[in-house]
């Protein structure tokens, strides 16, 4: 179920071509039922995007992205025992996908406060006398280089 969503600009997105092929229905009628939802303009606005692809004739088609509450409000009309077992599994991806982020940042956040703490450490050893101090100086540049690359993974660059 993973493959089914995706990460976009930082969002965890699926589209209507997506939903056609899980729920075995036509991609013409996922879009009547978008077309048809009464939706406020505020939520279609945070939820749904149009997007475009090329057809196996090359010609340009309309396909909607949509994060988990915009699959929600679209998908949860659908109807029948495959469409229930799958907005079951359909929503535990979805979740899935969201813990493996967070999962991810806090591991990071994790490893910045031990290097912190590895960082004090060797500080307050280092006030201990002569020979501890040699030890810090020459732990620096790996505390150093360890930071940088933290700070970076956390602090992705904008030039990406």
């Amino acid at each position: 179920m993973n493959n089914l969503v995706t990460i976009d600009r930082d969002r965890i997105v699926t589209d209507s071509q997506t939903l056609a092929r899980t729920f075995g229905k036509r991609h013409a009628n996922v879009l009547k039922a978008y077309d048809n939802l009464q939706c406020s303009k505020e939520f279609s606005r945070l939820n749904f995007e149009l997007a475009e692809y090329l057809d196996a004739q090359g010609k340009l088609r309309r396909r909607i992205t949509m994060t988990k509450d915009g699959f929600a409000m679209l998908a949860m009309g659908f109807t029948g025992p495959k469409a229930v077992a799958f907005k079951e599994d359909y929503i535990r991806a979805f979740n899935e996908m969201a813990d493996a982020l967070q999962r991810g940042e806090q591991s990071l956040w994790q490893q910045m406060q031990a290097l912190i703490a590895k960082e004090a450490e060797s500080q307050v050893r280092a006030s201990f006398g002569s020979h501890l101090m040699l030890e810090r100086k020459r732990a620096l540049p790996n505390l150093r280089d360890e930071r940088e690359e933290l700070t970076a993974q956390i602090q992705p660059s904008l030039l990406s």
